[in-house]
């Protein structure tokens, strides 16, 4: 027997985290080698100060388990745990730590504040406001005040066995001991529903600490908290307080088993440095001449700074963080520099979210050196009109230091291109750089063919969705609006969890869904929802439904049981919801916006049709749910008003074997869920395939429709059809955006055209996730990677690709629950292998053209044989695609955890 191996070890989700609160922690691995595991053995040992263990829990579970729960007494607060998970037969092992947060108990620091609250003096102290107004401010920054520097000196002389820094803001802080960075997150602690959660993290900083004076140090912006948020114009700014605001407690544990606590409080001092003001949406100055050096360090002279006042904010609120932090996950290399009507213009090739970290080389003292950014270039000049109110703006004045680099820390930004004014002399190659800013998520997917058309829409989705998971699941990442939009969550979900884990990320955003959600089941449009901005209160058809499908499809991909119980309240709240408000019939009433199935192109589908198709979707979800966590009674009514409401969708939008309103998007939602009785479902099948060989295999479809497409194409025998508009080249496709310069999914259709130019600039976007939900079907079905209908976190593999020389040879990986599943296959001249490897623990049905069996753990290599009517072997013009981009892509893919 092959020795088994123990990967991925993660707690609530979460590699090593610091800060659990959760009463009773998930503890989650995967299996690779290992063909048959009788017994797994999982450990959890108290670490204490000296690094001594003392075994606190141990359980057993069954080999094909991969997850146990700690019990809550087993853990203390704020306590180091080791956990090991083994074979009981010995045959391997591996272990991994977490430490719990607070746990309930109470914070006993300040939330602290700048007293000179917007340039007002509050209490007669020296005035620390805006160090610098002479920059070229805009109206909207005109009044911006800088983020605040906090400082906290103390001494210390004993010999600390542990020391622990949990810390939070208002706002997005960085922090430092003694002029150390304290961790490497970004834009920390994220946007999350401030009123009800508020992240905070844990950071081991004993060896930072020195013996005598040492000094506390942390910069706070605006950030989501006082900063400009969303495009509503008459409340952008300032949604949850005026002003940043800092907590933090540093624990110590000495050598002799004392404990010391330092917490933010009035002794802090504050004051303003180089930074002049630092806002997500509108960008980042920096003023080196306003600096002040050595603040971070030991001995700096801080007689003229201001002490800290309190705030009123509650500490209630403060939670151990849920999902891994953003954090700079790669760095791009231009591809271009350039010079265009006295402006240096950067091409980094590749679109993302981030910033730019700039050598000033030959700047001057006084020289001010601005730069903009943008997703597109037109005229050769960067292309920003579609930026709306974001101005996406870095400034910067040099000193004259040769060595000087500028990199902002609390903007974002999302572009491709930046444009450079004021530098005397264009950056070289070396001098300038792209900073992809993203929640570090576990890479847990790979996908590759042939084609180098279908390999660029992967790299594109991909690419979307790092620059758009930033904290949370974004529509966009460069314009005034970076919501958390719920439909374009629920159309992409299967797609990003095979990408990456999503489970802490999406339970995270969850959390935030459910805690907008009304008393009466009623959910928003966006989460977290901008408490000063209107118009998102209540849910459409297919937005408001993410409460029901997310917490779904993180069940069926990740197994969790009680992850969909601690949903399952929210899940039925909204389906009620919808129900009182249309007592016995489809959905017509409190439809909220009612976008339909937005930005579809040359076909509109009836926004009743698709209200009506989610109100059953979410009826039959919930049914399943309510069977998979037994509340029989649950399952009985839902289940029924499904079947009512089926007979009703039949008579009201099927006739003749048409939908109404004869649209693709239509027959998809009928067909997918099963919204047609079965004697008519030959005839929508075929009138869709009808429909898009009409328009010469191009689509029609939205955001709700893309997501159908190639399932349902599959489903009725035509992945023929299915393989060609994902080779389309013509408009409206993926390829055709590919041929225009894409390297991310673009919002619509049309966001540029050779016909039309650019779309309207009040909604266009070069980087949404949400038309990329076609990647679910690619790895389903071209990598072949899947699971049965019935099963939940990949207990039964459906392996069948679809085999086709059009894309040969294909490659696909995906860490399930269980363990890494491979499928590799590839054709010669007399037929095709295949190389398939199952995780320990599980079966597979896997179907190859003349093959069908069943297959075990372990590597199976298969050869199969050739139907002559193989649907792809016409082949595909291919896209022209640098090297150097290509270069550039794979680096930062390969970056990416």
């Amino acid at each position: 027997m092959t020795a088994v191996v123990y990967v991925n070890l993660e707690t609530e989700g979460r590699r090593n985290p610091r800060e659990v609160d959760k009463p009773s922690p998930r503890l989650t691995w995967n299996l690779a080698g290992g063909e048959e595991l009788r017994k797994t053995r999982i450990v959890v040992e108290r670490v204490d100060e000296l690094g001594r263990f003392t075994r606190v829990w141990a359980t057993s579970v069954s080999g094909s388990e991969v997850s146990t729960r700690v019990p809550a007494a087993a853990l203390e607060a704020r306590a180091a745990y080791r956990w090991t998970v083994s074979a009981e037969d010995g045959s391997g092992a591996a272990s991994a730590e977490f430490e719990t947060g607070y746990r309930g108990e109470a914070w006993t620091a300040d939330w602290i504040a700048r007293r000179v609250m917007r340039g007002v003096d509050t209490e007669g102290e020296p005035d620390d406001g805006p160090a610098s107004t002479d920059l070229p401010r805009s109206w909207a920054t005109m009044y911006s005040t800088p983020p605040t520097q906090f400082r906290h000196a103390f001494m210390h002389h004993r010999s600390v066995a542990r020391a622990r820094l949990y810390i939070s803001a208002h706002g997005v802080y960085r922090a430092w001991l003694n002029g150390v960075r304290i961790g490497d997150d970004e834009l920390a602690p994220g946007w999350t529903r401030y009123e009800s959660r508020v992240d905070y993290r844990a950071h081991d900083v004993t060896h930072l600490l020195r013996d005598g004076e040492n000094v506390l140090g942390a910069t706070v912006a605006d950030g989501w908290w006082s900063g400009y948020l969303g495009y509503d114009t008459r409340a952008q700014a300032q949604q949850y307080g005026t002003d940043p605001e800092l907590i933090a407690e540093l624990h110590l544990r000495y050598a002799d088993g004392t404990t010391a606590v330092i917490t933010t409080d009035t002794s802090w001092q504050t004051a303003t440095g180089e930074i002049v003001l630092a806002d997500l949406l509108m960008g980042e100055f920096h003023d080196y001449r306003s600096s002040t050096p050595g603040w971070l360090e030991p001995g700096y002279a801080a007689s003229g700074w201001s002490r800290a006042r309190t705030a009123a904010s509650p500490v209630s609120v403060l939670t151990g963080q849920k999902a891994e932090p953003i954090r700079a996950i790669a760095e791009l290399a231009p591809v271009s520099v350039r010079e265009s009507h006295g402006r240096v213009v950067v091409d980094f090739g590749q679109n993302i979210a981030g910033r730019v970290r700039l050598r000033l080389g030959a700047a001057q003292r006084d020289d001010v050196i601005q730069l903009r950014h943008g997703e597109s270039v037109d005229a050769g000049d960067v292309y920003v009109e579609n930026l709306r109110s974001a101005e996406a703006r870095d400034i910067v004045v040099a000193t004259g230091d040769p060595e000087q680099v500028f990199e902002p820390l609390f903007t974002q930004h999302g572009f491709r291109y930046v444009e450079i004014t004021g530098l005397r002399t264009a950056p070289g190659p070396n001098d300038v750089r792209a900073v992809v800013l993203s929640s570090d998520l576990r890479r847990t997917g790979g996908f590759s063919t042939g084609s180098e058309l279908v390999n660029r829409l992967h790299s594109n989705i991909v690419w979307s969705m790092i620059d758009n998971f930033v904290g949370i699941p974004t529509d966009c990442p460069q314009r005034d609006e970076r919501l958390g939009w719920t439909a374009d969550a629920q159309i992409f979900a299967p797609t990003a969890s095979f990408n990456v884990d999503t489970r802490a990320f999406f339970s995270s955003w969850l959390e935030d869904l459910f805690a907008s959600q009304s008393e009466d089941g009623c959910v928003p449009d966006v989460a977290p929802v901008p408490p000063r901005t209107r118009n998102f209160s209540q849910g459409a058809p297919g937005w408001g439904d993410a409460a029901v499908i997310v917490p779904w499809v993180l069940y069926r991909e990740y197994g969790d049981r009680d992850l969909l119980a601690h949903h399952y309240p929210g899940m039925r709240n909204w389906v009620e919801w919808v129900e009182r408000n249309n007592p016995g019939h489809l959905w017509k009433n409190a439809l909220g916006n009612n976008f339909g199935d937005w930005l579809s192109v040359d076909e509109h589908t009836p926004h009743a049709l698709v209200a009506a198709a989610y109100q059953i979707r979410s009826l039959d979800l919930l049914t399943r749910a309510a069977r998979e966590l037994g509340h029989i009674d649950d399952e009985a009514v839902f289940g029924a008003r499904a079947a009512q409401y089926r007979e009703q969708f039949a008579e009201r939008f099927i006739a003749h074997g048409r939908m109404k309103g004869d649209s693709q998007s239509g027959y998809l939602f009928a067909l997918s869920w099963n919204l047609a009785p079965e004697p008519m479902q030959q005839a929508l099948a075929a009138r869709l395939a009808e429909k898009i060989e009409e328009r010469g295999a191009r689509l029609t479809s939205g955001f709700h429709g893309i997501s159908l497409l190639g399932p349902v194409l599959s489903q009725i025998g035509r992945n023929d059809l299915a393989l060609s508009l994902v080779l389309q080249r013509d408009y409206p496709s993926w390829g055709y955006s590919i041929d225009q310069g894409a390297t991310t999914i673009w919002e619509r259709w049309d966001a540029w055209t050779e016909h039309g130019g650019y779309q309207d600039v009040r909604m266009n976007s070069f980087n949404h996730y949400s038309m990329g939900s076609i990647g679910d079907w690619l790895y389903r079905r071209i990598g072949g990677i899947d699971q049965t209908d019935d099963s939940v976190g990949y207990e039964r593999l459906e392996i069948a690709p679809l085999i086709t020389r059009r894309l040969s040879p294909v490659s696909a990986w995906r860490d399930t629950p269980r363990g890494r599943v491979e499928v590799e296959w590839q054709l010669d001249s007399d037929g095709g292998s295949a190389r398939i490897v199952i995780p320990p623990g599980t079966q597979a049905d896997v179907v190859l053209p003349g093959v069908s069996m069943t297959a075990g753990p372990g590597i199976h290599d298969v050869r199969f044989t050739l139907p002559p009517a193989d649907v792809g072997d016409a082949g595909a013009r291919q896209p022209d695609v640098g090297s150097a981009h290509r270069g550039a892509v794979a680096e930062s893919m390969g970056a990416h955890p």
